[in-house]
């Protein structure tokens, strides 16, 4: 399991072995089973997730109560509510699990002075939070400008697997649009495979 944090890390970064392991050291394997909240909006993010086998959902809910996703998270990715966990305030967002899931985590009081320690972990967390930033601004420039069915496409191409893996439902939530306008935008872009 661990092989796959330090391979996701060097694709980055140079590790030395001996750095590796011992950053290995700080990361606590945890399994979890479907629909397990990992953290409650409300609460203060204190851990960072990687997934190692699953699926994980990211949501909040607006001021007319309904929910809204705004991440999935699969193998080989990190997660966090990132205001919360490096500001210390309460998150607005909860991750649920959406099948049983297995994590490496680390706590923020383990994480912070281990960056120090590790320059290859403090580079490769820099490189993660300015992509997590850039994907942010695509993903609002997209919200705001581009259509469902671009949005659509576009999150095909960068998750492929998510038809398969995440409801239709949750989709649709993340693209602001209704269940059945994706229906729609699904059997004109996806051709029925014939038996």
């Amino acid at each position: 399991m661990s092989n796959e944090l330090i391979s996701t890390m060097r694709k980055e970064v140079v590790m030395p072995d001996d750095e590796a392991a011992y950053i290995l050291s700080y990361f606590k394997e945890q399994h979890f089973k479907r629909n397990v909240t990992l953290l409650h909006a409300g609460e203060v993010s204190h851990e960072v997730f990687f997934v190692t086998q699953g699926t994980l959902h990211q949501f909040y809910i607006d001021e007319a109560g309904n929910e809204r996703t705004c991440n999935f998270t699969f193998e080989n990715e990190f997660v966090t509510d990132l205001e919360s966990f490096s500001r210390k305030t309460v998150s607005s967002s909860t991750i649920k699990t959406l099948v049983p899931t297995t994590c490496l985590t680390i706590s923020c009081a383990e994480l912070v002075p281990l960056m120090r320690e590790s320059r290859a972990l403090g580079d490769f967390f820099h490189v993660l939070i300015e992509r997590i930033a850039a994907a942010s601004i695509r993903r609002t420039k997209a919200l705001l400008s581009s259509t469902p069915e671009k949005q659509f496409l576009d999150l095909l191409e960068e998750k492929p697997e998510i038809i398969q893996r995440v409801p239709q439902r949750y989709i649709a939530q993340y693209l602001g649009i209704a269940p059945e306008s994706l229906s729609r935008i699904r059997k004109r872009l996806i051709p029925a495979k014939k038996p």
